[in-house]
């Protein structure tokens, strides 16, 4: 536990978290993995297209990692919660380095293949999906309840702004050294983050969780009892659900941006890469916002009103009076409403989904959002070909809206969140405020 002061102001949770060896040690080998994957996406896909002059093979890299990650999706929750979750980081790390270290050295010794990429790719997919959860599961038990906001805040800000930035560095690297260089450099910050890892002190008492789940037999007996555990929680499974329909709206805005701003806006890469930038910098202000408005109490009501019916609302304005200061607003406006939304869920569900179930249902929930971004990609496509991008806008912010709308109306995810009792601010997120262990009904308002 992090030490307090006995008198005088309490320090904020952002300086507390500074001040937490275990959550540095993760928050630190995150923002390199970030950074680095970020540069090496951008190269991997000049390093194809300029090889190939085929967009069907740059379509194929997202394919690939796709293929690795709905699968992996569900049985890698599961491992997270059967095993030791900072070791499946560190293996993680330590596989996804040892993927792209050997495609740095296809690509310097032997003539451009595109499978052995896409054979990384696969392997970037698959065990990102086991990497998440396990993550996502772990940070709870390495902060303060009181602090789990404001940590993933900071994780989710900081990454979005490395995003950003690993970009741009990646395209200075293709017109210096070269694209290659970006491959490696994202071996590299994979293979600094397994080492980082290695030395992380998981607290005992989140140990002898996973301790007793390993004890239990049936490994699809797991998985079906991760199914059926998010089912009878009902606020998390129409969560679960709406993120199905948000998600599918949002990567048809995001997808065919490029569209929008070149056919209806007229405007130029710059003002593309630009408007991706304000998204960016909306995000990490939105994610920053839930811990200060204390969002994660309506946790439900937080993500269904900003990435629901609010981001349905502002791509009609986009829709409707097409401009670019009007783009670069509403794509502002995109990220910092899926920031905070995003958060908010985030950090409800660390603190309500018991501890030996958070890899399940992390890999669950993340599973609908893999799996439906191919349909909304394929689908997507064929109406802005048929309809025209303007059209095609519209009626996703429509379909957006309603959709926010009737998610509304469910009691129990709109009362969903977290709204401890006084004075259990201490308490780990394994346990509810009596100090039971975790359970649908204990740990679940609404």
């Amino acid at each position: 536990m992090n030490s307090r002061p006995r008198g005088g102001t309490s320090p904020s949770p952002y300086a507390l978290l500074v001040r937490n060896p275990a959550y540095l040690r993760v928050f630190v080998a995150g923002l390199g993995s970030v950074a680095g994957s970020a540069i090496a996406g951008v190269c991997l896909v000049w390093i194809v297209y300029a090889s190939t002059d085929s967009p069907f093979d740059v379509a194929l890299l997202g394919t690939a990692a796709l293929a690795g990650a709905i699968p992996f999706s569900v049985f890698g929750g599961a491992w997270v919660d059967r095993y030791d979750r900072r070791r499946l980081m560190i293996g993680s790390d330590f596989s996804r380095a040892l993927a792209l270290g050997l495609v740095a050295a296809d690509l310097a010794f032997r003539e451009f293949d595109l499978l052995p990429i896409l054979a990384a790719y696969f392997v970037l997919g698959a065990f990102t999906t086991v990497f998440n959860p396990a993550e996502q599961a772990i940070v709870p038990s390495l902060v303060e309840v009181s602090e789990v906001a404001a940590a993933n805040g900071l994780v989710r800000s900081s990454r979005s702004a490395l995003s950003f930035v690993g970009a741009s560095v990646a395209g200075a690297l293709i017109v210096t050294v070269g694209p290659t260089a970006g491959v490696v450099a994202n071996a590299l910050t994979f293979l600094l983050s397994g080492i980082l890892l290695v030395g992380l002190r998981v607290p005992s008492r989140a140990a002898a969780v996973q301790a007793a789940t390993r004890k239990r037999p049936g490994y699809f007996t797991d998985i079906v009892e991760g199914f059926r555990w998010l089912v009878r929680a009902r606020g998390f499974f129409q969560l679960t659900i709406s993120a199905t329909f948000f998600n599918f709206c949002s990567a048809i805005v995001s997808t065919f941006l490029v569209v929008f701003s070149g056919l209806v806006l007229h405007g130029s890469a710059l003002v593309f890469a630009l408007l991706l930038a304000v998204e960016v910098v909306g995000t990490g202000l939105g994610a920053l916002l839930v811990g200060p408005t204390r969002a994660v109490r309506w946790a439900g009501r937080a993500w269904v009103v900003p990435y629901g019916v609010v981001s349905g609302a502002v791509v009609l304005v986009l829709a409707l009076f097409p401009s670019v200061p009007v783009a670069f607003g509403a794509l502002f406006a995109l990220g910092l409403l899926g920031g905070y939304a995003g958060t908010a869920w985030l950090t409800a569900a660390q603190l309500l989904v018991p501890s030996e179930l958070q890899g399940r249902y992390f890999g669950i929930d993340n599973l609908g959002s893999v799996a439906i971004l191919p349909v909304a990609q394929i689908g997507g496509a064929f109406l802005v070909e048929g309809a025209g991008i303007r059209t095609a806008y519209l009626a996703t912010a429509v379909v957006w809206v309603v959709v926010g709308l009737v998610f509304l109306v469910p009691r129990a995810l709109r009362d969903l969140g977290h709204r401890p009792p006084e004075g259990s601010a201490t308490l780990r997120s394994g346990a509810d405020a009596s100090g039971r262990p975790g359970s649908p009904e204990g740990t679940r308002d609404g």
